[in-house]
Protein backbone atom coordinates (compact mmCIF):
# COMPACT_ATOMS: atom_id res chain seq x y z
CA UNK A 1 0.00 0.00 0.00
CA UNK A 2 2.80 2.32 0.89
CA UNK A 3 4.44 1.69 -2.44
CA UNK A 4 1.26 2.42 -4.31
CA UNK A 5 0.86 5.67 -2.38
CA UNK A 6 4.44 6.64 -3.16
CA UNK A 7 3.90 5.92 -6.86
CA UNK A 8 0.70 7.96 -6.88
CA UNK A 9 2.43 10.81 -5.13
CA UNK A 10 5.23 10.79 -7.67
CA UNK A 11 2.76 10.75 -10.56
CA UNK A 12 0.84 13.64 -8.96
CA UNK A 13 4.08 15.57 -8.58
CA UNK A 14 4.86 15.07 -12.26
CA UNK A 15 1.26 16.00 -13.26
CA UNK A 16 1.16 19.16 -11.13
CA UNK A 17 2.99 21.43 -13.64
CA UNK A 18 0.70 20.29 -16.43
CA UNK A 19 -2.31 20.96 -14.23
CA UNK A 20 -1.04 24.42 -13.40
CA UNK A 21 -0.36 25.12 -17.09
CA UNK A 22 -3.84 23.95 -18.05
CA UNK A 23 -5.38 26.12 -15.35
CA UNK A 24 -3.48 29.15 -16.56
CA UNK A 25 -4.49 28.43 -20.16
CA UNK A 26 -8.12 28.15 -19.11
CA UNK A 27 -7.80 31.46 -17.22
CA UNK A 28 -6.33 33.15 -20.30
CA UNK A 29 -9.13 31.79 -22.45
CA UNK A 30 -11.70 33.01 -19.98
CA UNK A 31 -10.10 36.47 -19.96
CA UNK A 32 -10.00 36.53 -23.77
CA UNK A 33 -13.67 35.56 -23.90
CA UNK A 34 -14.48 38.31 -21.41
CA UNK A 35 -12.52 40.86 -23.46
CA UNK A 36 -14.27 39.72 -26.63
CA UNK A 37 -17.60 40.14 -24.90
CA UNK A 38 -16.67 43.68 -23.85
CA UNK A 39 -15.61 44.51 -27.41
CA UNK A 40 -18.90 43.23 -28.74
CA UNK A 41 -20.78 45.30 -26.16
CA UNK A 42 -18.86 48.40 -27.23
CA UNK A 43 -19.63 47.65 -30.88
CA UNK A 44 -23.31 47.28 -30.08
CA UNK A 45 -23.27 50.58 -28.15
CA UNK A 46 -21.47 52.31 -31.05
CA UNK A 47 -24.01 50.91 -33.52
CA UNK A 48 -26.84 52.21 -31.35
CA UNK A 49 -25.24 55.65 -31.16
CA UNK A 50 -24.74 55.69 -34.94
CA UNK A 51 -28.33 54.69 -35.50
CA UNK A 52 -29.54 57.39 -33.12
CA UNK A 53 -27.30 59.96 -34.81
CA UNK A 54 -28.67 59.05 -38.24
CA UNK A 55 -32.19 59.26 -36.89
CA UNK A 56 -31.49 62.69 -35.40
CA UNK A 57 -29.93 63.89 -38.65
CA UNK A 58 -32.94 62.66 -40.62
CA UNK A 59 -35.28 64.50 -38.26
CA UNK A 60 -33.22 67.69 -38.44
CA UNK A 61 -33.11 67.49 -42.23
CA UNK A 62 -36.92 67.50 -42.30
CA UNK A 63 -37.26 70.35 -39.81
CA UNK A 64 -37.92 73.91 -41.02
CA UNK A 65 -35.29 76.59 -40.40
CA UNK A 66 -37.05 79.79 -39.36
CA UNK A 67 -35.23 83.10 -38.95
CA UNK A 68 -35.98 86.80 -38.50
CA UNK A 69 -34.00 89.88 -39.44
CA UNK A 70 -34.18 93.64 -40.01
CA UNK A 71 -33.05 94.56 -43.54
CA UNK A 72 -33.22 97.50 -45.93
CA UNK A 73 -35.30 97.31 -49.08
CA UNK A 74 -32.73 96.46 -51.78
CA UNK A 75 -34.96 97.96 -54.49
CA UNK A 76 -35.30 101.37 -52.83
CA UNK A 77 -32.48 101.42 -50.29
CA UNK A 78 -34.13 103.93 -47.97
CA UNK A 79 -36.85 101.76 -46.41
CA UNK A 80 -36.25 99.29 -43.57
CA UNK A 81 -38.13 95.99 -43.36
CA UNK A 82 -38.58 93.33 -40.70
CA UNK A 83 -38.31 89.97 -42.43
CA UNK A 84 -39.36 86.49 -41.29
CA UNK A 85 -38.40 83.54 -43.48
CA UNK A 86 -38.26 79.76 -43.64
CA UNK A 87 -35.23 78.23 -45.39
CA UNK A 88 -36.08 74.66 -44.43
CA UNK A 89 -37.69 71.92 -46.55
CA UNK A 90 -40.97 71.67 -44.62
CA UNK A 91 -43.70 73.95 -43.34
CA UNK A 92 -43.16 75.71 -40.02
CA UNK A 93 -46.16 76.17 -37.71
CA UNK A 94 -46.91 78.57 -34.88
CA UNK A 95 -43.92 80.78 -35.63
CA UNK A 96 -43.46 83.34 -32.86
CA UNK A 97 -41.01 86.24 -33.10
CA UNK A 98 -40.35 88.77 -30.34
CA UNK A 99 -38.06 91.81 -30.25
CA UNK A 100 -36.50 93.22 -27.11
CA UNK A 101 -36.66 96.21 -26.97
CA UNK A 102 -39.58 96.72 -29.38
CA UNK A 103 -39.00 97.50 -33.04
CA UNK A 104 -38.35 101.10 -34.07
CA UNK A 105 -40.73 102.76 -36.51
CA UNK A 106 -40.90 105.82 -38.71
CA UNK A 107 -43.24 108.68 -37.93
CA UNK A 108 -45.92 107.39 -40.32
CA UNK A 109 -45.53 103.69 -39.51
CA UNK A 110 -45.73 103.57 -35.70
CA UNK A 111 -49.27 102.16 -35.55
CA UNK A 112 -48.55 99.54 -38.22
CA UNK A 113 -45.32 98.44 -36.55
CA UNK A 114 -47.07 97.94 -33.22
CA UNK A 115 -49.69 95.81 -34.98
CA UNK A 116 -46.94 93.76 -36.68
CA UNK A 117 -45.22 93.11 -33.36
CA UNK A 118 -48.48 91.87 -31.86
CA UNK A 119 -49.02 89.52 -34.83
CA UNK A 120 -45.48 88.14 -34.60
CA UNK A 121 -45.66 87.71 -30.83
CA UNK A 122 -48.96 85.84 -31.04
CA UNK A 123 -47.53 83.62 -33.81
CA UNK A 124 -47.86 83.02 -37.54
CA UNK A 125 -50.09 80.04 -38.20
CA UNK A 126 -47.78 78.63 -40.88
CA UNK A 127 -44.77 79.56 -42.98
CA UNK A 128 -44.14 77.62 -46.20
CA UNK A 129 -40.65 76.50 -47.30
CA UNK A 130 -38.50 79.14 -49.05
CA UNK A 131 -40.99 81.82 -48.13
CA UNK A 132 -40.31 85.29 -46.73
CA UNK A 133 -42.75 87.81 -45.28
CA UNK A 134 -41.78 91.49 -45.05
CA UNK A 135 -43.24 94.37 -43.07
CA UNK A 136 -42.21 98.00 -43.53
CA UNK A 137 -40.70 99.85 -40.59
CA UNK A 138 -40.41 103.20 -42.33
CA UNK A 139 -37.90 105.34 -44.18
CA UNK A 140 -34.17 105.40 -43.63
CA UNK A 141 -34.36 108.05 -40.89
CA UNK A 142 -34.17 105.06 -38.53
CA UNK A 143 -30.44 105.11 -39.30
CA UNK A 144 -29.98 108.81 -38.66
CA UNK A 145 -28.82 108.24 -35.09
CA UNK A 146 -25.19 107.23 -34.61
CA UNK A 147 -25.99 105.35 -31.42
CA UNK A 148 -26.20 101.54 -31.53
CA UNK A 149 -29.72 100.20 -31.98
CA UNK A 150 -29.42 96.65 -30.71
CA UNK A 151 -32.47 94.38 -30.67
CA UNK A 152 -32.61 90.84 -29.28
CA UNK A 153 -34.64 88.64 -31.62
CA UNK A 154 -36.16 85.41 -30.32
CA UNK A 155 -37.67 82.96 -32.83
CA UNK A 156 -39.77 79.93 -31.84
CA UNK A 157 -41.83 77.51 -33.87
CA UNK A 158 -42.88 73.94 -34.52
CA UNK A 159 -42.03 71.46 -37.27
CA UNK A 160 -43.09 67.96 -38.33
CA UNK A 161 -41.11 66.42 -35.45
CA UNK A 162 -42.09 68.76 -32.66
CA UNK A 163 -40.82 72.11 -31.36
CA UNK A 164 -37.88 73.76 -33.10
CA UNK A 165 -34.74 74.81 -31.24
CA UNK A 166 -35.14 78.35 -29.97
CA UNK A 167 -33.14 80.83 -32.07
CA UNK A 168 -32.02 83.93 -30.21
CA UNK A 169 -29.72 86.50 -31.81
CA UNK A 170 -28.84 90.17 -31.46
CA UNK A 171 -29.25 92.62 -34.35
CA UNK A 172 -27.77 96.11 -34.50
CA UNK A 173 -29.79 98.19 -36.96
CA UNK A 174 -27.13 100.92 -37.03
CA UNK A 175 -24.74 98.53 -38.83
CA UNK A 176 -26.69 99.18 -42.03
CA UNK A 177 -25.80 102.89 -41.92
CA UNK A 178 -22.76 102.68 -44.21
CA UNK A 179 -23.94 99.70 -46.25
CA UNK A 180 -24.52 99.82 -50.00
CA UNK A 181 -28.04 101.07 -50.78
CA UNK A 182 -28.08 100.75 -54.59
CA UNK A 183 -30.59 98.36 -56.18
CA UNK A 184 -29.40 94.94 -57.27
CA UNK A 185 -27.99 94.64 -60.79
CA UNK A 186 -25.21 96.24 -62.87
CA UNK A 187 -24.66 98.31 -66.01
CA UNK A 188 -23.41 95.17 -67.75
CA UNK A 189 -26.91 93.68 -67.56
CA UNK A 190 -28.40 96.95 -68.85
CA UNK A 191 -25.98 97.00 -71.78
CA UNK A 192 -26.85 93.41 -72.63
CA UNK A 193 -30.59 94.20 -72.51
CA UNK A 194 -30.13 97.21 -74.83
CA UNK A 195 -28.09 95.09 -77.23
CA UNK A 196 -30.80 92.44 -77.37
CA UNK A 197 -33.44 95.12 -77.91
CA UNK A 198 -31.41 96.62 -80.77
CA UNK A 199 -31.20 93.22 -82.46
CA UNK A 200 -34.94 92.71 -82.08
CA UNK A 201 -35.75 96.16 -83.52
CA UNK A 202 -33.36 95.56 -86.45
CA UNK A 203 -35.11 92.30 -87.26
CA UNK A 204 -38.52 93.99 -87.19
CA UNK A 205 -37.22 96.76 -89.49
CA UNK A 206 -35.98 94.24 -92.06
CA UNK A 207 -39.29 92.40 -91.94
CA UNK A 208 -41.26 95.60 -92.49
CA UNK A 209 -39.07 96.52 -95.48
CA UNK A 210 -39.74 93.15 -97.10
CA UNK A 211 -43.49 93.57 -96.56
CA UNK A 212 -43.44 97.08 -98.07
CA UNK A 213 -41.49 95.84 -101.09
CA UNK A 214 -44.09 93.14 -101.68
CA UNK A 215 -46.95 95.64 -101.42
CA UNK A 216 -45.27 98.17 -103.78
CA UNK A 217 -47.11 97.17 -107.04
CA UNK A 218 -46.24 98.93 -110.36
CA UNK A 219 -48.65 101.59 -111.80
CA UNK A 220 -51.33 100.75 -114.42
CA UNK A 221 -49.38 102.38 -117.28
CA UNK A 222 -46.43 100.05 -116.71
CA UNK A 223 -48.40 96.91 -115.92
CA UNK A 224 -47.37 93.87 -117.90
CA UNK A 225 -50.01 91.27 -118.63
CA UNK A 226 -48.97 87.72 -118.10
CA UNK A 227 -48.92 85.74 -121.29
CA UNK A 228 -50.82 82.93 -119.56
CA UNK A 229 -53.74 85.16 -118.55
CA UNK A 230 -57.07 84.58 -120.17
CA UNK A 231 -58.32 86.46 -123.24
CA UNK A 232 -60.94 88.31 -121.30
CA UNK A 233 -58.40 89.92 -119.03
CA UNK A 234 -56.28 91.01 -121.99
CA UNK A 235 -59.34 92.47 -123.71
CA UNK A 236 -60.30 94.43 -120.59
CA UNK A 237 -56.85 95.87 -120.11
CA UNK A 238 -56.12 96.60 -123.82
CA UNK A 239 -56.87 100.20 -125.03
CA UNK A 240 -59.91 100.58 -127.40
CA UNK A 241 -59.18 100.36 -131.15
CA UNK A 242 -60.02 103.38 -133.47
CA UNK A 243 -62.72 101.43 -135.31
CA UNK A 244 -64.34 100.53 -131.97
CA UNK A 245 -64.48 104.21 -131.04
CA UNK A 246 -66.08 105.06 -134.47
CA UNK A 247 -68.72 102.35 -134.05
CA UNK A 248 -69.48 103.63 -130.57
CA UNK A 249 -69.95 107.18 -131.89
CA UNK A 250 -72.29 105.93 -134.66
CA UNK A 251 -74.36 104.01 -132.16
CA UNK A 252 -74.73 107.05 -129.93
CA UNK A 253 -75.79 109.21 -132.89
CA UNK A 254 -78.54 106.77 -133.94
CA UNK A 255 -80.10 106.72 -130.48
CA UNK A 256 -82.87 109.12 -129.42
CA UNK A 257 -81.70 112.28 -127.64
CA UNK A 258 -82.82 111.12 -124.21
CA UNK A 259 -81.14 107.77 -124.64
CA UNK A 260 -77.94 109.37 -125.93
CA UNK A 261 -77.86 111.67 -122.88
CA UNK A 262 -78.33 108.75 -120.61
CA UNK A 263 -75.54 106.94 -122.39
Amino acid sequence: MVAISIVALVISAFALPFTIWAARAAARQAKAAHDQTEIQREQVAAAREQTQLQRDLAHEALQPYVWADIQPDMQQGTVMHVVVGNNGPTVARNVRVTFDPPLPAGQQQSDKVESVQRVLASGLRSLAPKREIRWTLGAGDLLSSEEPQVRTVRVEGEGPHGPLPVLEIQIDISEWRQARDAPNGSLHHIRGAIKDLTKAVGGVDKTMKRVVDRLDYPGPETAEINEMSDAFTRQQLAPPAPEDEADSSTDRASLPPSTAEER
